[in-house]
C-alpha cells in the first residue's frame, strides 16, 4: 500500500516536472556546471534503463523483479542505476510517464469536421491501447493488483486521464454544436469508447481474440462515430 502511495505521488510529481522543466523523476533541474556529466550519463542512459525495466517488469512482474535484474538487463551497474532513479517505484513511474508520452493525438486541420476530428482521435486512442506493449503493460497492472489494490489506480491516472481529457474536449465542442446542453461529455466519452473500442480492447486483453486489422478497426470506429453523432443530433 505504501509503495502505491509513493507511486501515485511520484507520478503526479513527474507529470508536473514535465511542465516546469524538472527531470522525469522529480529532481530539480541540474545546474549548468553539471550539464555535460548528465548528458553523458543520465539523459542518454535513461531510455536504455526504461527499456530494460519494461522487459524485466513484464517478464517477472513488478514485485518479483529486482533492481539487480534491471541493471543487468540494461548493461549497467546498480550504482549507475541509482544515479538515474532513486528506487524501483521511481523507475516504474518513469516507465509510465514514458508510455503516456507515446500517446500523441493529431492536431486538427483547419475547417475539419467534428466527425473527422472525432474519428481521428478515437482511432489514435484505439491504436495506442491495442498495441502489444500497452496490452502487456495493462496485464501487468492487473496481475500486480493482487499484491496492491491501489496499483491499478496509478495506471488509470497515468494512462486514462490524458486520453479521456482529449475525447471529452472534442465531445464538448460537439455538444455545443448540436445544442445537447444536457449531455455530459464525460458520459459521452465513456459511451463512445465502449461502442468503438471496448469489445476489441477487452477481447485482446483477455486473449480471447487477436487485435483487429487496420481495416476492421477503422470501419468499427467510423461506424461507431456515425451512430453516436446521429444520436447526438437527434437528441438536440
Amino acid at each position: 500500500m505504501e509503495t502505491c502511495k509513493f507511486l501515485e505521488t511520484s507520478y503526479d510529481a513527474a507529470m508536473s516536472d514535465r511542465i516546469t522543466g524538472r527531470n522525469i523523476i522529480g529532481r530539480p533541474r541540474i545546474p549548468a556546471a553539471q550539464a555535460e556529466r548528465v548528458e553523458a550519463g543520465g539523459v542518454v542512459r535513461m531510455p536504455q534503463l526504461i527499456a530494460a525495466a519494461e522487459d524485466i517488469f513484464l517478464a517477472k512482474g513488478y514485485h518479483a523483479a529486482t533492481m539487480s535484474d534491471v541493471a543487468k538487463a540494461a548493461g549497467m551497474s546498480k550504482k549507475t542505476v541509482y544515479t538515474l532513479v532513486e528506487s524501483k517505484a521511481d523507475l516504474f513511474v518513469a516507465l509510465l510517464a514514458h508510455h503516456q508520452a507515446l500517446l500523441k493525438f493529431p492536431e486538427p486541420e483547419p475547417n475539419v469536421s467534428a466527425r473527422d476530428q472525432l474519428v481521428s482521435n478515437v482511432l489514435c486512442l484505439a491504436r495506442y491501447l491495442l498495441s502489444s506493449r500497452q496490452i502487456a503493460l495493462l496485464r501487468l497492472i492487473m496481475t500486480e493488483y493482487t499484491h496492491s489494490p491501489d496499483f491499478g489506480r496509478v495506471f488509470m491516472r497515468s494512462h486514462v486521464s490524458k486520453a479521456k481529457g482529449k475525447l471529452e474536449g472534442c465531445l464538448a465542442e460537439i455538444v455545443k454544436k448540436h445544442a445537447c446542453l444536457s449531455a455530459d461529455p464525460k458520459e459521452m466519452a465513456a459511451m463512445l469508447f465502449g461502442m468503438a473500442i471496448g469489445e476489441f480492447h477487452l477481447g485482446v486483453l483477455v486473449g480471447f481474440r487477436a487485435a483487429p486489422s487496420k481495416q476492421m478497426l477503422e470501419k468499427r470506429v467510423r461506424e461507431a462515430v456515425d451512430i453516436f453523432l446521429a444520436g447526438c443530433a437527434a437528441r438536440g
